[in-house]
């Protein structure tokens, strides 16, 4: 990315109100929330001091997701009840749920594309608990913000983004990676990587953003984070939580860890889709 390009991509995350002096809370709460040094009690004060965040972090807990039985009515008891990993993930839904404009012309289908993030989030979270658990605390994070950068990609070439659009259109399995180059996008995985970097992100929240879409690129101590939320976001395609520049998975799926099997697809589906319903409904 050259240096007209980087500085396109700062203007238009600060105009998205993702980073600079205009950052929403929301954005800078993301920081926090990735950052497993913060204590559960610095992190509670901090989410109790938006109203509006807070309600919703309480109205997911309370949801058919989590089925408690008794109402959960503050963040610190929604830390006791589901426990602080799962409290970051619904906290950083919220967050990105706050973050996505309702209305964005590009992208004519902005929830799908939030929707595809959650499911991918999801997916994270359920492959790793079987096949990753040394990274099933970053997992749901991780594969939440892993494409982040299409949203800013929007503004920083909106003629190039509706060129992909068509494209994908004709083509749903193209590689994004070649409609980047052929629409002269910067590519969104840079995109995420640098403004991650600014937001001082972990260092393998940051690795498998900019290499989900190929993690053997990805430095070796954190090819296993990139893997997992490539694979993720495969498996999100394939279950149908799609959006206009991705109608379809494209390729292969990620290596180093394997789909579920093919006769185990089905109910991998249903439970994603389930948790998928109840998330979304509970993010309001």
């Amino acid at each position: 990315m050259n240096e007209a390009e980087r500085s396109s991509v700062l203007e238009a995350a600060g105009t998205l109100r993702l980073m600079g002096l205009n950052a929403s809370a929301s954005s800078r709460l993301i920081t926090m929330l990735c950052d497993e040094t913060v204590s559960a009690d610095e992190l509670s004060l901090r989410i109790e001091r938006e109203p509006v965040l807070s309600a919703r972090v309480l109205r997911v807990a309370n949801s058919a997701f989590y089925g408690q039985q008794r109402s959960v009515t503050t963040i610190r008891r929604a830390v006791l009840v589901l426990g602080l990993k799962a409290l970051r993930g619904i906290a950083a839904a919220a967050c990105i749920d706050q973050v996505v404009p309702t209305k964005v012309a590009i992208l004519p289908d902005a929830s799908a594309w939030l929707h595809h993030s959650l499911a991918t989030a999801l997916a994270s979270e359920m492959l790793a608990g079987s096949s990753a658990p040394e990274i099933s605390s970053v997992a749901f994070i991780a594969g939440l913000l892993h494409n982040l950068g299409v949203l800013i990609q929007t503004v920083v070439n909106p003629e190039g983004v509706a060129g992909m659009i068509c494209a994908r259109r004709a083509d749903p399995h193209r590689d994004i990676r070649e409609l980047e180059q052929e629409h002269s996008v910067p590519p969104h995985e840079r995109i995420a990587g640098l403004v991650f970097e600014d937001w001082r992100l972990p260092p393998g929240t940051v690795a498998a953003a900019m290499h989900h879409h190929r993690p053997a690129e990805a430095p070796a101590e954190f090819r296993p984070l990139a893997q997992l939320v490539g694979t993720a976001a495969h498996v999100a395609l394939i279950c149908g939580a799609t959006y206009s520049l991705e109608l379809a998975p494209g390729g292969s799926a990620a290596p180093g860890l394997r789909l579920p099997p093919a006769e185990d697809m089905p109910e991998f589906q249903s439970e994603l889709q389930r948790r998928l319903d109840h998330l979304i409904a509970g993010l309001g």
